[in-house]
């Protein structure tokens, strides 16, 4: 049973592996269609005025990477709608080194840097112009085309505020954005403080708990 299990996930990864190389060239660009070439994917931007998507991933050894490719990026919907709105760039990080072209992996390291990606998948959002960032994206459980779509599609809106509300309103959006933002630091601060103090009780409490024993065995030292 468990040889049948093994071999099943193995079919599987086999499968993403494939669906993967199939799906990605390493030269020129075209609407939907995922490509490692950088220079291309922005002429394409800049030319189609589409945002570009950058997908960083580690293609064979990622498993929310994979995830995210079975659940989302290989579904019809999702291949519709990036066939009409985006230019895919895949940026990879597997660690059989033959699935992309020799010398890439230094470039593409230098593109997770510049852009500040610690983790795969992180998926990047750029303007037409290829180098404003619009937003930042990551993988979720049980995500469909449909809800992944439609927060690139928020992040996309948001990204394009400041041409559609007026001065009052988008000052009005970025101070609440800033005050988010504050707010989130404040929870996260309380949470490492709780976690902190949370150790020290834990502390105390042990020291307590021996001392207790230290007691019981003057009482009782033959027992």
């Amino acid at each position: 049973m468990k040889l049948k299990v093994f071999l099943s996930l193995c079919a599987m990864t086999l499968a993403g592996l494939v669906m993967a190389a199939e799906k990605v060239v390493t030269m020129g660009a075209e609407l939907g269609q995922w490509t490692m070439d950088v220079q291309a994917a922005k002429d394409l931007a800049k030319k189609a005025d589409k945002p570009i998507f950058m997908n960083f991933t580690g293609s064979d050894w990622c498993g929310w990477c994979q995830l995210m490719d079975r659940s989302v990026f290989s579904q019809e919907a999702w291949q519709a709608y990036a066939k009409e709105n985006l230019v895919l760039l895949w940026i990879d990080f597997p660690k059989n080194k033959a699935l992309i072209p020799e010398g890439m992996l230094e470039r593409n390291r230098e593109l997770a840097q510049q852009y500040d990606v610690s983790g795969y998948p992180t998926y990047v959002v750029l303007a037409s112009d290829g180098d404003k960032v619009l937003g930042q994206l990551g993988a979720e459980t049980e995500c469909t085309p449909q809800k992944f779509i439609a927060k690139l599609e928020r992040t996309l809106q948001v990204a394009r505020l400041d041409q559609v509300l007026s001065k009052e309103d988008y000052a009005e959006w970025l101070a609440l954005e800033k005050e988010m933002e504050e707010f989130a630091a404040k929870i996260t601060a309380w949470q490492k403080k709780l976690t902190q103090e949370g150790k020290a009780f834990q502390v105390e409490q042990k020291s307590l708990e021996e001392r207790r024993e230290a007691i019981l065995k003057k009482a009782f030292p033959a027992e």
